[in-house]
């Protein structure tokens, strides 16, 4: 079908949710901002990369629209309250879809192969169960979408309507590295254990840590969670497995250019499977030396971890961090890390007295790094907590930290 005939077939006051990241149904979420005017429409996603072609229509009331992972081109109208912002774990997505109800799915495919399945390719975290519990579903036919293995396929029989794109697969280019972030890098190599299974957030650091690898002598190296380009050197220079009993890679979004998804197509090293496996702290946790990295807005003297709120603004979500900082809990050997500059670019602490948010509790912390060092603070103290963390704040604010430790009981 043509895409406007295809939306059609949502009917008033329907509500519709979309592909995140790479699997995005581009041109879908294109021909919905023409088609939304008078429909009713609610459309509900997670993270989209690049520009989000459906905000004319709902700057115009025409069409409602509920993320629970904010980007920038969004985050005015989530702070004009125009646009909702859900505040939720990744493992819950598909709980609140089913309690919302899911009128129509929209998702990116591969072309079938000669036995009528198609591949979600490079995004599965609540494809799948949008999916399963939509009455309408229709499929964005992508021919350059990798055929991903694990838990992706999908029969054509199963839509209702198929449509062609001509839009190139949406793509993450990864953050260039930083001298910052490069030294935040070789701190945290130096914490992991031999042989990990590391789970990596978005941004510089994480993606530095994994440029790092290749000549930290940790033996082998797996990953769960998101998949980035620098895995596919790694690979190249033997660092990751690529034999085994399971994969190297096991991922709800491959999150990347052409060279990941060229290297994910019908690569048994790299497993996609939806949340309920990729976010399972209950499966992940069973993975020994399970170590997660993620970054963070800013971090207080407590240890309480803010990802998402910036001078009072969602600027992103929740993510599959608590999930993944979970599963490390429980894991043999498993280590919870949050990585941060000392300071924002404007001078700002962003070791702070409180944070504007709670993203990660102050229980669930192992280690937090900036570029001065390592403050461990797992079984120690509150009083400890706090001179570990202004040890590593930026010079400039140690005496102002100092100072509200002293007044904190």
């Amino acid at each position: 079908m043509e895409p406007a005939d295809a939306l059609m077939l949502a009917g008033d006051g329907a509500h519709l949710v979309a592909a995140p990241g790479c699997g995005a149904p581009t041109t879908l979420l294109q021909a919905l901002s023409k088609e939304a005017h008078g429909r009713d429409w609610t459309l509900s996603s997670g993270l989209l990369l690049g520009d989000y072609p459906f905000l004319d229509a709902v700057r115009a009331g025409d069409l409602q629209y509920c993320t629970w992972h904010v980007m920038a081109p969004i985050a005015d109208l989530i702070a004009d309250g125009v646009a909702k912002f859900v505040p939720t774990r990744a493992s819950r997505i598909a709980a609140l879809l089913e309690a919302w109800g899911v009128d129509v799915a929209l998702v990116r495919i591969t072309p079938p192969d000669r036995h009528g399945y198609c591949s979600l390719g490079p995004s599965a975290g609540y494809n799948l169960d949008a999916l399963r519990l939509a009455r309408v579903r229709i499929g964005e036919i992508d021919p350059d979408l990798p055929w991903t293995l694990g838990n992706t396929t999908v029969h054509e029989s199963l839509f209702d309507a198929l449509i062609d794109t001509a839009e190139q697969t949406p793509q993450y280019q990864s953050a260039p590295p930083s001298e910052i972030s490069n030294r935040i890098a070789e701190l945290i190599v130096n914490l992991l254990p031999e042989h990990p299974t590391l789970q990596i957030g978005i941004g510089s650091i994480p993606e530095a840590v994994v440029n790092s690898l290749a000549g930290a002598n940790l033996g082998t190296v797996r990953f769960t969670g998101m998949a980035t380009d620098e895995m596919v050197n790694l690979f190249d220079q033997g660092v990751i497995p690529v034999d085994g009993d399971q994969p190297a890679i096991l991922s709800p979004e491959l999150m990347g250019t052409t060279r990941l998804m060229r290297f994910a197509d019908y690569n048994p090293a790299v497993a996609v499977h939806p949340s309920a496996t990729s976010h399972n702290a209950r499966i992940l946790a069973r993975t020994p030396r399970l170590v997660s990295i993620n970054t963070a807005v800013e971090v207080d003297i407590n240890g309480q971890v803010n990802s998402e709120v910036l001078r009072g603004r969602q600027i992103s979500g929740v993510g599959g961090s608590l999930d993944f900082v979970d599963a490390a809990s429980r894991s043999a050997g498993g280590l919870r890390i949050i990585a941060l500059p000392s300071a924002t670019p404007k001078g700002f602490s962003r070791i702070v007295g409180s944070v504007a948010a709670v993203t990660i509790p102050r229980s669930m912390v192992d280690v937090v790094v900036t570029e001065y060092g390592v403050a461990r603070l797992d079984g120690r103290s509150l009083a400890e907590r706090r001179q570990a963390l202004i040890e590593i704040a930026h010079p400039d604010h140690r005496h102002t930290l100092t100072a509200l430790a002293q007044g904190t009981p």
